[in-house]
């Protein structure tokens, strides 16, 4: 009986290896390409939930090309197990104004993306300027995007002197933010409708008033102080026809002493504790 040579045994045994190895890739990889495309587990149906403005049909186009293609040539982008869930948070988060993007797998078949949307409440520039650059300010005084160049006074205009607007940015602390507009309104509620606010790098802030005039006030003051100080003053006798348009200016800054400026070009100062007041020459 002839022997098998020695060498021959290995050579046989790492063939037969590498054909078991082999096979076995061939059953996963094959295991793996089917497997990935079950029906059940692939995703067709896009829900998106979320904002005001922003097309649910962009949002939708976005997260579809994401699904496209295949992992290693090999997975399906679309398979539920392994659906590019981190492409798609980041691609839906880019479009202006959206942000806190979410997604959740409902079922094998349906993805869900939902987000918020920054809604321009404001608007952040960089002087009181009308060409000035402006960036768009949500509710709670996070400004978002660009603004293009608007005319009118559709949004209240925030200056800051010496800080340049600028995107993805807390203009001021939100409390501030509110405290401002809560003034505004207050104002509103007089008759006194304010354009712009601009706040130096002292505390001070100067509101500008649509039909003319600008009231200079604490920016850390109560509003309702500081709506009960001008009322005070527009009171009294000497400036009861006081209104905006008809003055240059009104200083609310040095407690019960508020300085008035006429467009006469002339400055008298009213007494807040006795509702009275007396000119004097600057």
């Amino acid at each position: 009986m002839r022997r098998i040579n020695p060498d021959t045994i290995v050579l046989l045994k790492q063939i037969g290896i590498g054909l078991a190895v082999f096979t076995v890739l061939a059953l996963l990889i094959t295991a793996i390409w089917y497997g990935t495309r079950v029906e059940s587990l692939t995703v067709k149906q896009i829900e998106v939930t979320g904002g005001q403005t922003i097309e649910h049909d962009r949002v939708r186009e976005l997260v579809e090309q994401e699904l496209v293609g295949e992992y290693l040539g090999l997975i399906p982008r679309r398979f539920a197990w392994l659906l590019p869930l981190s492409n798609i948070v980041e691609v839906v988060d880019e479009l202006p104004r959206a942000y806190n993007v979410q997604t959740d797998r409902l079922d094998g078949q349906t993805l869900q993306v939902t987000f918020d949307e920054h809604i321009p409440f404001a608007l952040w520039c960089d002087s009181v300027e009308q060409e000035s650059n402006c960036y768009f300010l949500n509710e709670d005084g996070y400004s978002f995007s660009v603004a293009p160049r608007l005319s009118g006074g559709a949004f209240k205009r925030f200056v800051s002197l010496g800080k340049p607007a600028q995107a993805d940015w807390q203009i001021m602390p939100k409390a501030d933010f509110d405290r401002h507009n809560r003034l505004i309104s207050l104002l509103a509620e007089q008759g006194w409708y304010v354009s712009h606010l601009e706040f130096d790098q002292v505390g001070d802030m100067f509101l500008k008033i649509v039909d003319g005039g600008e009231l200079k006030v604490v920016a850390a003051e109560e509003p309702e102080r500081v709506v009960e100080n001008l009322l005070v003053v527009l009171s009294s006798s000497e400036f009861s026809d006081i209104a905006p348009g008809g003055f240059e200016y009104i200083d609310l800054r040095f407690g019960n002493k508020v300085f008035v400026n006429e467009e006469t070009a002339t400055s008298s100062v009213a007494a807040l504790e006795s509702t009275t007041a007396s000119s004097s020459d600057e």
